[in-house]
């Protein structure tokens, strides 16, 4: 596949993600950015949940129970916004289709963030059909498969394609339902889905919501929100990191998601920079931001109550204790202790509910506080190079706090992520370790693919600050004031925009050097095909794509999910025995596993056989994943067995048929 010919899934997969949020967005009275960065959460959230309820109720997962939830949140939320206006005398602002020149600036922006992380992703990817060859993968797109063969996208059914027959319990499963969506909608290959899908995310989703958070601390500048976009992808912490490592698909989901999760929590509390945000979707928006932030991943919900806590303390300080309002509503500041006592107990029943098991969560620290503490200033996590532009700017940030005395709330979001990645990665084992940083497995991968959410604003912030100073530098200048007397007012503004453009590119020519050339490359590395990829090679990938022809549908092949052989379950969509490492096997199964290479000596093979279906089997040799050994005795030497005959080889991989049942 060209990647011209991803066009149309790319603009599928934006419609998918945009197009029913917006609807809700928009019924909720937000307009213009705030509504565009709020579609995406809002679809995750109510596909998300649509997907758990129609899972429930047995209506099979498609766009069609999608488009009837939005549909019926929207008239709800239209008619609440329509309620309150006429109540309170409240008015939404009309739709201006007329473009400005601020929304012309902050549009280019956006195009040139986007498509610069899109530029990225094409460069890691390589192909638009290549895979992640890393350990996780096995499950998450198999999963999508999964979800496509039951009809079930819910968070609670995920688990019965590892665990047949289990007791449902949840799993993350936002990403791979939106996926399987994309899927149906526009029929392409699995594979290419989830690429577009995770470059659409990257490119729109995180740039858009980044764009907005700096808006709602600095309020309507448009160079600056404009540069905020041309920000998103300039750090090598996300969103490339967490497409390289892992790879953490529903964690990647759930980070993008945080910018506009954030500002919709300051809003929420006040916070925000003008203008505010209609009162329905200032009150509706933070809870529905954080629905989907938990469905994509649980420990992005508990990373966006950590951030809400220094917005929440500091509007109460604001409120009660500067402004000095306690004195005047005694009773009311009392009551909001009491909330703030509420919540703190929530929020540690919360952390220690959903924390996982030590067990799981068993990632060593890696450095000394004072290099973590380096690496956070220099925006160099996880040992990658520095960046240095973005650095500077976030230092200029932080002097602007400092210097103006505003936004520190945002300082105190800063100070969380800095502080939980110091612990995760220098701080030793042990329980402190595990309760401040278990959330998130104690990973310093996760915890560093959070830290762009704040670094971010904060660079922004010092790019305005900068830019403020430029601009009163250059009033007060003589020479551009006879220069302006010189010139048409259009030519001047004209001048202005391509001395602003210029600026903007030169810092964005800084930021793509050698710093994101170490990360597009690190990522291009796990997706590159070749003859000993870690999961599936060339010739074992080659060999997958003709089971459609090989293999009857129904037909299900003996597979090592080590080896990458069970990938013919995603990629080839053929039923395997083993869709992940971690499956939890039937008996029949165990007997497969153990015996299948005997079926024509031992008599509970060919029951077993019968029960599954089982009809072929898949060799991919040795070679596993993790550079690890586990034995499947009976799949072992299939071309030395009587019970089998070679169907077809590519290179070293076999696909056998079982002659003896």
């Amino acid at each position: 596949m060209s990647w011209a010919a991803t066009l149309p899934i790319i603009l599928a997969c934006a419609a998918l993600l945009f197009a029913p949020g917006f609807v809700v967005t928009t019924a909720l009275g937000l307009r213009g950015l705030p509504a565009w960065a709020g579609a995406p959460v809002v679809t995750v959230a109510l596909t998300s949940v649509t997907a758990i309820v129609s899972g429930s109720a047995g209506v099979p997962w498609s766009i069609l129970p999608v488009l009837a939830v939005v549909a019926v949140v929207s008239v709800v939320a239209w008619l609440g916004r329509r309620l309150l206006n006429n109540k309170l005398g409240y008015e939404t602002a009309p739709w201006k289709f007329r473009p400005t020149r601020a929304a012309l600036i902050q549009l280019a922006g956006l195009g040139a963030g986007a498509l610069i992380i899109a530029s990225q992703l094409r460069r890691a990817f390589g192909s638009p059909l290549n895979i992640s060859q890393t350990f996780d993968n096995i499950f998450h797109l198999n999963a999508i498969r999964f979800m496509l063969d039951t009809a079930n996208a819910s968070s609670m059914n995920i688990g019965q394609m590892t665990a047949p027959g289990s007791a449902p319990t949840f799993y993350p499963a936002a990403w791979h339902g939106l996926v399987a969506l994309l899927v149906q909608v526009t029929g392409a290959p699995l594979s290419a889905a989830a690429n577009m899908f995770n470059l659409v995310v990257a490119a729109t989703v995180w740039t858009l919501g980044s764009m907005l958070l700096v808006r709602t601390v600095i309020g309507v500048k448009p160079w600056t929100i404009a540069f905020s976009a041309v920000l998103a992808a300039g750090f090598t912490s996300f969103p490339l990191l967490l497409l390289d490592f892992g790879v953490l698909y529903p964690n990647f989901l759930a980070i993008a998601l945080l910018p506009f999760s954030l500002a919709a929590v300051a809003e929420l509390f006040g916070l925000g920079a003008k203008p505010a945000w209609h009162p329905v979707a200032r009150f509706a928006m933070a809870p529905l931001a954080a629905i989907g932030v938990a469905i994509a991943h649980p420990n992005g919900a508990m990373t966006l109550v950590a951030l809400a806590i220094p917005v929440v303390l500091f509007a109460f300080v604001n409120r009660y204790v500067i402004a000095g309002l306690w004195r005047k509503r005694w009773l009311e500041t009392i009551a909001a202790l009491l909330g703030l006592a509420v919540g703190a107990f929530a929020v540690s029943k919360a952390w220690k509910i959903l924390r996982p098991e030590e067990s799981a969560s068993t990632w060593p620290p890696f450095n000394r506080p004072s290099d973590a503490i380096g690496e956070i200033l220099t925006n160099s996590a996880m040992n990658r190079p520095i960046a240095l532009v973005v650095s500077l700017l976030m230092a200029a940030g932080l002097y602007a706090i400092f210097r103006t005395g505003r936004h520190y709330w945002l300082l105190g979001c800063f100070a969380v992520t800095a502080y939980l990645y110091i612990v995760v990665s220098s701080f030793p084992q042990g329980d402190f370790r595990m309760l401040i940083t278990g959330v998130w497995y104690n990973d310093s991968y996760r915890i560093a693919a959070i830290l762009p959410v704040t670094a971010l604003p904060l660079a922004a912030l010092g790019f305005g600050f900068l830019w403020d100073k430029v601009v009163a530098w250059t009033k007060a200048s003589s020479g551009v004031a006879r220069l302006q007397q010189g010139l048409k007012p259009a030519a001047f503004n004209v001048l202005g925009i391509v001395a602003g453009v210029m600026a903007i590119g030169i810092l964005t020519i800084g930021m793509q050097g050698s710093t994101m050339k170490y990360e597009v490359s690190s990522t291009a590395g796990n997706y590159r095909e070749s003859t000993n990829a870690p999961l599936v090679s060339t010739d074992e990938l080659k060999l997958i794509n003709e089971l459609g022809v090989l293999v009857p549908p129904n037909d299900v092949i003996a597979t090592s999910p080590w080896t990458g052989a069970s990938m013919a379950f995603a990629l080839g969509d053929r039923l395997t025995t083993s869709k992940h490492t971690f499956d939890t096997h039937s008996p029949d199964i165990d007997i497969i596993n153990n015996y299948l290479r005997d079926a024509d000596t031992n008599p509970e093979v060919c029951p077993a056989v019968k029960r599954t279906g089982v009809r072929f089997a898949l060799d991919f040799g040795t070679h596993e994943v993790h550079g690890g050994r586990h034995v499947y005795p009976g799949l072992d030497d299939l071309a030395d067995s009587p019970a089998f005959e070679l169907v077809a080889k590519v290179g070293d991989a076999k696909l056998f048929k079982l002659t003896a049942c």
